[in-house]
């Protein structure tokens, strides 16, 4: 409990300041302490609450079109992705994701972006490989370096961000519950964790409305291409 309880507030502050990165750096750290499989549940515990708080923020922000487009086939395809969970090799799945979100970042270093917001079609297909690995591993990265590659400023894509996420969350609580993978002791062993998440996540959020659009892509890709990394290795 102690260990989710630090790793937890530097996950926070990573989730409050751009949008996302919180969860995989909690599974990122804890996967050298426990199983893939053990960890997902407690991260749903300590994410759910900051995303409702980060949600709120942004809600007047939103562009529900976008939003729409990606969340429904995100749900839909969770299911699946939370099956493959179980029964897939962890080890295969975190690496795979790992070289391709590296790849990604490598491109967004070198000035790679593409010109105009992702059509509704786009916004679909990104959802439902969101989707896929979201319900597998509770990392949204896959929807966030498309988003990271767009056209977007730092507030349009962050918003997109935090709101694809808030409903891919309450989907996947949704079906861990009824998986049986999220009971009441991963609430008790993860509660600590999730106030300093949150505390982290508050700060995080302070100082993203600080910060300048060079300051928070850098910050973006910086967090995107360690997780990478460290997953590659690890």
């Amino acid at each position: 409990m102690a260990i989710v309880a630090i790793v937890a507030f530097g996950a926070g502050l990573i989730r409050g300041f751009t949008g996302f990165g919180g969860p995989a750096f909690i599974l990122a750290i804890l996967t050298l302490f426990f199983t893939p499989y053990s960890i997902v549940s407690k991260i749903l515990v300590v994410d759910f609450i900051a995303s409702v708080y980060l949600f709120k923020v942004v809600y007047r922000e939103i562009d529900w079109r976008a939003t729409a487009s990606m969340v429904i086939p995100t749900l839909l395809c969770m299911p699946l992705g939370h099956w493959l969970l179980i029964e897939l090799d962890p080890l295969w799945m975190k690496r795979a994701m790992a070289l391709i979100i590296a790849t990604v970042c490598v491109m967004m270093l070198v000035g790679f972006r593409y010109r105009h917001p992702m059509t509704t079609n786009w916004l679909i297909f990104v959802g439902v490989c969101a989707g896929i690995v979201f319900g597998g591993s509770y990392i949204a990265l896959v929807a966030v370096v498309f988003i990271l590659l767009g056209p977007y400023d730092k507030h349009q894509g962050r918003t997109l961000i935090i709101s694809w996420s808030f409903f891919a969350v309450l989907g996947f609580a949704l079906i861990s519950a009824l998986s049986g993978t999220t009971g009441v002791d991963d609430v008790i062993a993860a509660a600590p964790g999730a106030a300093t998440y949150l505390l982290g996540t508050w700060m995080g959020s302070h100082g993203f409305h600080k910060s300048s659009e060079k300051v928070f892509r850098r910050a973006a890709i910086a967090v995107l291409l360690c997780l990478a990394i460290f997953n590659l290795v690890i």
